[in-house]
C-alpha cells in the first residue's frame, strides 16, 4: 500500500501542474492543505519535505511554502554554466576544470554561450525559473553595466538556488559569492612593469562594459600614482565590447585614431584585452588575462560548499 504522504505529494503537484498554485505563489498552510486533502497535519508535513526535495517548492521559515517549478523530472543534477564565449582555450579549460570536479561529486554541467548578449542570457535563465537545476555558475554578460537579468537573478536567490557569479555580480546583487581573477593587481603590476622599464607617460584602452577590466584600470592608475608620475586623461580611451547599432568603438581606424594622437603624448598605450585590435605600426603593450589554472576548480569548490552550507566566501584568484 502506497503511503498517504506519498499520495499527498502526488495531488498537491497535480494541482500546482494544473494551476490551483501557480508558481511564485504560496500554498496553504500546513493545517489548511490538511483540511483540503483531509489527512493529518504530519502527513502534509511529510509530503512537502518530498516536494521541497524534489525542487518543486522552497521552503522558509516564516514565509511559509512557495511554489518554484511546475516539473518534477527535473535537472536536479544538473548545473548551469553561462559564459559570454566558450571557444577560446581559457575557457575550455575553464569549462574542463568546472565539469571534472562536479562530475567527481555526481553532477553534471550544461554550458551554454551568451555572446556577450543580456537578451540570449536571459533566455538561458528563464529556463531555470521553470525546471529545476542544481545550481548556476554564471559569468554575467557585460559585467560592467547594470544587467536587465537582475530581476531574474534575484527571483533565482530568493529561492535559494546555489549561484556562483564569475568575475563579478552585478548591481544591486548584494551577499552573493563571486570568484574572480584579481584584475586590480593584473593592472598595476602592468603599469610597474612599464615605470620600472624607464617609461614614465602610460596611456591605456579598456573596455567600459567590463567589470575586470574596469578593475585594472582602477589597478594600473594607482600604479601611477604610487610612482609619483602625472595621469594623461586624454590618453585613455573606453570601448564596449558590444557595440551599439552604427558605433563602432573597437574598429582598428577608431583605435589607431586615438593612437596616433596618445603617443604623441605617452610612451607607451596598454591594450587591457586583446580583442582590441591596432595597426601593428604603433607601439601598445597586451598583457591578457589568461584564466589562472585554479579558477575552475576553485569555482566548483565554492559551488559545492555553497550548495552543502548555504554559504561561503568570495574567492580572488592572485594574479602573477
Amino acid at each position: 500500500m502506497v503511503p498517504k504522504y506519498i499520495v499527498l505529494k502526488g495531488k498537491i503537484n497535480e494541482d500546482i501542474l494544473s494551476g490551483v498554485y501557480p508558481l511564485d505563489s504560496k500554498l496553504p498552510t500546513e493545517v489548511e492543505l490538511a483540511q483540503i486533502y483531509n489527512v493529518s497535519r504530519s502527513t502534509v508535513r511529510q509530503a512537502l519535505e518530498l516536494l521541497v526535495n524534489d525542487g518543486i517548492i522552497s521552503k522558509k521559515w516564516g514565509s511559509g511554502n512557495t511554489v518554484i517549478s511546475k516539473n518534477d523530472s527535473s535537472k536536479k543534477s544538473t548545473v548551469m554554466l553561462l559564459l559570454p564565449e566558450i571557444k577560446s582555450l581559457a575557457a575550455a579549460n575553464l569549462i574542463e576544470d568546472i565539469s571534472t570536479t562536479l562530475l567527481k561529486e555526481g553532477l553534471t554541467v550544461e554550458c551554454h554561450e551568451t555572446v556577450q548578449q543580456l537578451s540570449i542570457e536571459r533566455e538561458h535563465l528563464s529556463t531555470m525559473l521553470t525546471e529545476i537545476y542544481c545550481g548556476l555558475i554564471i559569468s554575467p554578460a557585460l559585467s560592467g553595466l547594470p544587467s536587465t537579468n537582475s530581476d531574474i537573478m534575484h527571483q533565482l536567490l530568493k529561492r535559494q538556488l546555489p549561484i556562483i557569479f564569475l568575475e563579478s555580480a552585478p548591481s544591486g546583487i548584494y551577499n552573493t559569492t563571486v570568484v574572480a581573477s584579481n584584475c586590480y593587481d593584473k593592472g598595476y603590476q602592468m603599469a610597474r612593469r612599464f615605470i620600472n622599464s624607464g617609461k614614465k607617460a602610460l596611456g591605456g584602452i579598456f573596455l567600459r562594459d567590463s567589470a575586470s577590466s574596469i578593475a585594472s584600470f582602477s589597478g594600473f592608475v594607482d600604479a601611477i600614482r604610487d610612482a609619483g608620475l602625472s595621469i594623461c586623461d586624454s590618453c585613455f580611451l573606453w570601448c564596449n565590447s558590444v557595440d551599439p547599432v552604427g558605433i563602432n568603438t573597437r574598429s582598428s581606424a577608431f583605435i589607431n585614431k586615438f593612437l596616433k594622437q596618445a603617443l604623441e603624448l605617452v610612451d607607451v598605450v596598454y591594450l587591457d584585452d586583446d580583442r582590441i585590435s591596432t595597426d601593428s605600426a604603433f607601439p601598445v603593450a597586451t598583457c591578457p588575462l589568461e584564466l589562472s589554472k585554479s579558477l575552475g576548480k576553485e569555482t566548483a569548490r565554492a559551488f559545492l560548499e555553497l550548495k552543502k552550507n548555504g554559504n561561503t566566501k568570495s574567492i580572488a584568484i592572485p594574479y602573477h
